[in-house]
């Protein structure tokens, strides 16, 4: 018995000494606090620029809605004109950007999905796409989603852009929904042709009987009565040979795929696209999802307050664990062998707390070195 409790105890000391080694891996690149707003959205460039983007779904905030990390500080980016709250057309600036996605050419994508706190309507104009080129300032694309593709329920929540399929590339969003409406948008770059496949497909939708724990405490989805972050597809990835896309529901824990061939192809049919999806396996619940070259897809682990990577060959471990400060992990992107994460509370909001914020600013962007 006293060998058993000996062995035991080295056990949970092994434990205890992995995570805090885990804990201590990241670095403190930003702190958020007001008057500037909370981010979601996150890509690095090449030479490890890093961009944020502040949506406007949760607070309708005035601040700017995208900006470059400078020295620790968020400057409004391309400029101010394009990032604050405008009466122009919603076409010509952004008005809730979510997702963001950095092509190999330094083209920052940014996926607006037009949703502002308090307005059930989301205006033609206001979901979008913008394709920047960050190192001249201009901004190279505006794909408009439009109605009927567009309804007020969506969410349009993360993408990637594919520059191997069609004349200019291909881009998947992931839609989790506002509503009961859950999808993937496919989008022609060189058309601006946009189509909604896999529409409340079981590989888009949230698992009913899901259940998970957030700080400690469990939460059982209910759609009518929401106590955390839920909905439908949500974190998405592209492999290194942009031939499958993955993608995971953010109240669920299986990983699905598909071939982007079929994807990318407005002739195939939504049935033979149901026919192609691919269950992965199961994966910790999550919000965002980032890849590197090597295949690893890298998950923000919400219940587990950590960053846990997917090997090529579906084994799983862990990167990095902070109880106190990874409440939320929310945007990830990889980039130079390191990933960076944004953590934004989001299952602290008002909505989710009977009317009580319990988010407790700065919010963090870390950056964390990736072993191989």
């Amino acid at each position: 018995m006293k060998h058993l409790i000996k062995a035991v105890g080295i056990i949970i000391l092994l434990i205890k000494a992995t995570l805090a080694m885990a804990q201590q891996d990241y670095t403190v690149i930003a702190r958020i606090s007001a008057p500037n707003p909370d981010m979601s959205g996150i890509a690095v460039s090449s030479d490890n620029r890093v961009f944020l983007g502040f949506p406007r779904h949760a607070d309708d905030h005035s601040e700017f809605a995208l900006a470059e990390l400078i020295d620790g500080k968020p400057i409004p980016f391309p400029n101010k004109e394009y990032t604050y709250p405008s009466r122009k057309p919603y076409s010509e600036w952004l008005v809730s950007p979510h997702g963001m996605y950095m092509d190999k050419n330094d083209v920052l994508w940014v996926l607006d999905d037009g949703k502002r706190s308090g307005q059930k309507e989301i205006p033609e104009g206001a979901a979008k796409v913008v394709g920047i080129d960050i190192h001249s300032q201009k901004i190279l694309h505006t794909l408009v989603i439009p109605k009927p593709i567009l309804s007020d329920d969506a969410h349009y929540n993360d993408l990637r852009v594919d520059l191997t399929h069609g004349e200019k590339g291909s881009i998947y969003i992931a839609n989790s929904g506002f509503g009961e409406r859950y999808s993937l948008v496919v989008i022609d770059i060189a058309s601006g042709n946009c189509r909604e496949v896999l529409l409340n497909h079981y590989s888009t939708s949230p698992e009913l009987q899901f259940m998970g724990f957030l700080e400690g405490k469990p939460h059982a989805y209910d759609f009518k009565n929401q106590t955390f972050p839920n909905g439908g597809a949500d974190g998405i990835a592209l492999s290194p040979d942009s031939k499958t896309l993955f993608w995971t529901t953010i109240t669920g824990r299986n990983l699905y795929s598909i071939s982007t061939d079929l994807l990318s192809d407005p002739k195939i049919s939504n049935q033979k696209l149901a026919e192609a999806v691919k269950n992965e396996g199961q994966h910790p619940a999550c919000d965002g999802l980032a890849e590197d070259e090597k295949g690893n897809i890298f998950f923000g682990a919400f219940e587990q307050q950590s960053i846990i990577r997917r090997s090529a060959n579906g084994s799983y471990n862990l990167i990095v664990y902070d109880r106190e400060n990874f409440v939320w992990p929310d945007g990830l992107a990889y980039r130079n062998g390191y990933i960076y994460v944004t953590l934004g509370q989001w299952n602290r909001l008002p909505g989710f707390n009977n009317g009580k914020d319990l988010r407790k600013p700065p919010y963090l962007v870390v950056r964390i070195k990736v072993s191989n």
